[in-house]
């Protein structure tokens, strides 16, 4: 019983211990559903390998259908985040509903995305169809969600520190959740060697993963808001909530440089090894999916230590626009050093240790751009009296399905103009001399060009401690007068009756 009293006492206590108002609890409910949306997201990751490598889907239809939808509903995220914004419950919330209702539909079509009918060769027009109408209905309903989830992190509590904590939490649930999709290539593997279909395999980590991940992130729905908003009454319309985005010039530093990572001339990891990795280690044949599962680990595994960390380490540095300047950073010169390092024989193991470094500050990063973007709402709230969660982190959503078009685009020119075919592959011809010259460097340098691009935005941003303070302050008293002139309204109201 002692036991049971001292863990409800923990989870009862908030996350900052010192002024907090959230409880652990709650903080971790809403991280298990981050969790569980990062495994469905992390199989969706897999949709383009399946399209290639198990459907056989014609690379034009990858190329075109894919890049478009990816590139519609990311312009359809700012849209989307204006509608949450001027909307409002009947209980007075704008996030949280949202919850509730966005992830089975997300879920059903992470499921349908990797099952294939029975397509002809020349049906190009129906495998367009089923691809466009699949991938598009999950897009939009995963953004409505990811949109409110994040942008919960804003409304959850009014403490910088706090909301600080709550994105980290978020992240770390988030990392966790990515790990189970990243035994995927196990999976494949222990296919391979039992002559189990991959179509099957998918088909069945579709539904479990895919489908699973999205309704237990429904748990995410147990934040509450906090700092509640009335929209303005014929004052903010969608110019206003757009053009509050684009003077918030944090925020439009922060996604432009992320824009401009997905320009990296790269190739997907499961490339890589599974055509040009193979080991034997103690007796053991590690073929290149299993090898790609291991690289996963020690790349990502000290970065995902380092999210523990980060509010320390943004102290050290000077602040979290320093992690994201370090990540880059960071890449730049251990990719450099990994591609003098080669990967050949036990190579890959160094080039593995070097990404782990790498790894230390990428991994804080999402972390750093969550706070970035809490601090941003603030300042905007300062300057405006209004508040532009929806839209804000509808901007950050708009911004990685940019890259991710951006990514497949080209991606997918790289690969036909390397003479890529999985599917000739598998019916036993060699891989194009093209693509077995160069998957290396693109794998292992394409990056730097991304990296370098997104550097210089972020050099721009400007946002001191004692700004923040100031903006913190100002608005706890304005809350409190908000407040007070609430209950003294009520007050006259009751003596009237």
């Amino acid at each position: 019983m002692a036991n049971k009293r001292s863990l409800r006492t923990f989870l009862q206590a908030p996350i900052l211990t010192n002024g907090g108002c959230v409880p652990r609890r709650e903080g971790l409910l809403y991280a298990i559903g981050i969790a569980g949306q990062n495994v469905s997201c992390g199989m969706v990751g897999w949709f383009y390998y399946f399209c290639t490598d198990v459907a056989y889907y014609d690379m034009r239809v990858i190329a075109i259908v894919l890049t478009a939808a990816r590139i519609w509903d990311a312009v359809n995220d700012p849209l989307m985040g204006v509608l949450v914004d001027r909307h409002r419950f009947k209980n007075g919330e704008k996030l949280r509903p949202w919850l509730r209702i966005t992830p089975i539909a997300a879920g059903i079509c992470a499921f349908l995305m990797f099952l294939k009918p029975g397509f002809t060769e020349d049906s190009l027009a129906l495998q367009s169809a089923f691809i466009a109408i699949i991938y598009l209905i999950y897009d939009m309903t995963f953004t409505m969600q990811d949109i409110t989830m994040w942008g919960m992190t804003a409304v959850m509590s009014p403490h910088s520190e706090e909301r600080g904590r709550l994105a980290q939490w978020g992240r770390i649930g988030g990392t966790v959740g990515s790990w189970l999709p990243g035994l995927i290539t196990v999976f494949m593997s222990i296919a391979n060697r039992i002559g189990l279909s991959q179509r099957i395999l998918f088909a069945v980590l579709g539904l479990v993963l895919g489908l699973g991940g999205m309704l237990l992130s429904i748990c995410s729905s147990c934040g509450r808001e906090r700092v509640l908003s009335v929209p303005e009454k014929g004052a903010a319309g969608l110019r206003d909530n757009l053009g509050d985005l684009f003077k918030n010039k944090m925020v439009m530093l922060v996604l432009l440089g992320s824009i401009l990572s997905g320009l990296s001339l790269t190739v997907p990891q499961i490339y890589f090894f599974k055509y040009k990795i193979s080991l034997t280690m103690f007796g053991f044949n590690i073929d290149g999916e299993t090898a790609s599962f291991l690289y996963g680990i020690f790349a990502g595994l000290p970065g995902t230590l380092a999210m523990l960390f980060v509010p320390q380490f943004a102290k050290k540095v000077g602040g979290m626009k320093n992690i994201l300047i370090l990540s880059c950073l960071a890449a730049i010169v251990m990719r450099v050093i990994c591609f003098f390092v080669g990967y050949e024989g036990y190579n890959i193991l160094i080039v593995m240790v070097l990404m782990g470094i790498a790894s230390i500050p990428s991994g804080m990063t999402g972390i750093a751009m969550t706070a970035l973007f809490g601090d941003s709402i603030d300042y905007m709230e300062y300057k405006t009296g209004r508040r532009a969660e929806a839209i804000t982190f509808a901007a950050q959503t708009f911004c990685s399905k940019i890259v991710g078009a951006i990514n497949t685009g080209v991606t997918t020119v790289l690969f036909i103009l390397l003479n890529y075919s999985a599917e000739a592959y598998d019916a036993g011809q060699p891989l194009s001399p093209e693509f077995d010259h160069w998957v290396w460097p693109l794998f292992i340098l394409g990056p730097i060009v991304g990296s370098v691009l997104n550097l210089i935005p972020l050099l721009f941003i400007h946002y001191p401690d004692s700004l923040k303070k100031q903006v913190e302050a100002e608005l706890k008293k304005r809350r409190a007068e908000a407040e007070g002139a609430d209950s003294e309204a009520v007050l006259q109201a009751e003596n009237i009756q």
